[in-house]
């Protein structure tokens, strides 16, 4: 049951805690995670930013059989821009290279407001940026990659419910929706498996319901990980499920991303999807 969900992990490439992505690929292989995240820069990745080129990483990706995937944040102010006045194609196409030579095949925005908007600005901003989605797709199709958009949780009123992310999926043919199990509170829960078919992949971390985004380790909040992987799974999904554990400010702040923390959560979910847990 298991064996078509591949579990991995965001890689840790943050100013505050930088390892090189050699050492996080070794630590996947090592305890037999299958995927890692790498988070895409609104000027693109370079090896600044992974410890080393493009290609040498690739190559260690490949020899360790570990499949990569990319998260897009994009922060857009209402006119459609980054505060330095880029795109989320922009975006996107600075990150190509990496994902070319990473060999992703999962990419996703995970588009968010980079500063207050009204209401009628961010429903606008989502219609604003459908024809872009679909460019995006277009862009990455020759690839190999399934492009996708992640959802917000309801204090981001981005793409942050059923509906919207339903509309975005009517709207541009071939787009998938990346699912967060964290931002999901419980009235939204049913909305969101319902999509499931259209799911390309899945971020998994655990939520002191019904507050969310807590980003706790698997088993510390209260989410229903069984009931939620029985649906997936009955749905068909087979991709990758990235764990993105560390926590926020409000469950007690960041650094809960540790090398057990990530061993547990992998644990946990092998039992979740093995019945164990059911």
């Amino acid at each position: 049951m298991s064996s078509r969900i591949a579990i991995g992990f965001n890689a840790r490439l943050f100013s505050v805690n930088w390892r090189p992505a050699r050492h996080e690929i070794a630590f996947a292989a090592t305890n037999r995670f299958t995927s890692l995240q790498f988070n895409g820069q609104e000027q693109g990745i370079d090896a600044a930013y992974l410890g080393d080129t493009l290609d040498l990483v690739a190559d260690a990706l490949e020899r360790a059989s570990i499949t990569p995937v990319m998260e897009i944040v994009v922060r857009l102010l209402a006119d459609g821009h980054t505060k330095t006045g880029l795109t989320p194609l922009d975006v996107l196409r600075a990150n190509m290279p990496a994902i070319a030579t990473l060999g992703c095949t999962c990419v996703h925005w995970h588009l968010a407001p980079a500063v207050r908007l009204s209401e009628s600005e961010l429903h606008n901003l989502e219609r604003m940026v459908l024809p872009q989605l679909e460019e995006a797709i277009t862009i990455t199709k020759p690839y190999g990659v399934r492009f996708g958009l992640e959802h917000n949780e309801p204090e981001i009123p981005l793409f942050a419910n059923p509906m919207a992310c339903a509309t975005a999926l009517a709207m541009v043919p071939g787009l998938s929706l990346v699912w967060d199990l964290n931002h999901t509170p419980p009235d939204q829960l049913n909305g969101f498996l319902d999509l499931a078919s259209s799911f390309s992949m899945l971020h998994v971390s655990d939520t002191a319901l019904p507050e969310v985004n807590h980003h706790l380790p698997l088993g510390l909040g209260s989410v229903d990980f069984a009931h939620c992987f029985q649906i997936l799974i009955a749905a068909g999904f087979a991709g990758p499920a990235i764990l993105e554990i560390g926590g926020l400010p409000k469950s007690g702040g960041y650094g809960r991303d540790t090398d057990q923390a990530l061993c547990d959560s992998l644990g946990f979910l092998r039992d979740v999807l093995s019945g164990s847990k059911a």
